[in-house]
């Protein structure tokens, strides 16, 4: 029974976040569990994933604060933590000899190696799910990071959908992306949410 006045539209809003909010607490207790095991908080290990997915690419301070919206002073206390467990290390930036940026130690990355078993089950609940459920899922997620981009709330993700190299053609017999820089189509579930030859498309 809808409560007087609401609106279908707007109650299949509300149960859409109402789902993504209960997977999104389910993920949380999972991976914060797997940190915790390694004596590390919830911050700590999204910087660690953060320089594990950027490698090769100059993460400064800065930059790490504002892609996971802390404070200046937040990601200094943290570096400096998880610097101490030996986890990361700063160098001079190539790029501006005044500043630093962050790298993952070989520890470092044994430790996020461990971690990253924290979503088998979700894994094994993906699996018992049939490839076109999973497909457009997939899908549906990554267009919602899309359009939370375009309004402004979150930062640009290097992700297919963002990318100036991604064709998009529902006509196509096989599959409606195509990437112009690998020359090569894209199935669905081939689409990244972190691409290293990431362009952002220009408006």
């Amino acid at each position: 029974m809808f409560a007087r006045g609401m609106s279908v539209e707007r109650t299949n809003e509300h149960q859409f976040i109402v789902a993504i909010e209960r997977l999104s607490a389910v993920l949380r207790s999972l991976q914060w569990n797997a940190a915790y095991a390694e004596g590390l908080y919830p911050i700590q290990l999204q910087v660690l994933m953060l320089c594990a997915a950027r490698r090769g690419q100059a993460l400064t301070p800065t930059s790490l604060a504002a892609e996971l919206n802390v404070t200046a002073p937040t990601m200094s206390d943290t570096l400096a933590a998880l610097e101490r467990k030996g986890f990361i290390e700063r160098k001079p930036n190539p790029e501006d000899r005044r500043g630093v940026v962050v790298l993952l130690t070989p520890h470092g990355e044994r430790v996020l190696e461990r971690i990253r078993a924290w979503d088998t089950p979700l894994r094994n609940a993906l699996e018992r799910m049939p490839l076109p459920q999973r497909e457009l899922g997939y899908e549906a997620l990554l267009q919602l990071l899309k359009q939370l981009y375009q309004l402004g709330v979150i930062t640009m993700p290097r992700m297919c959908l963002t990318c100036r190299w991604l064709r998009y053609d529902e006509r196509s017999v096989t599959t409606p992306y195509f990437c112009q820089l690998l020359n090569l189509e894209l199935a669905p579930l081939d689409l990244r949410v972190e691409c290293p030859e990431h362009e952002h498309v220009e408006s």
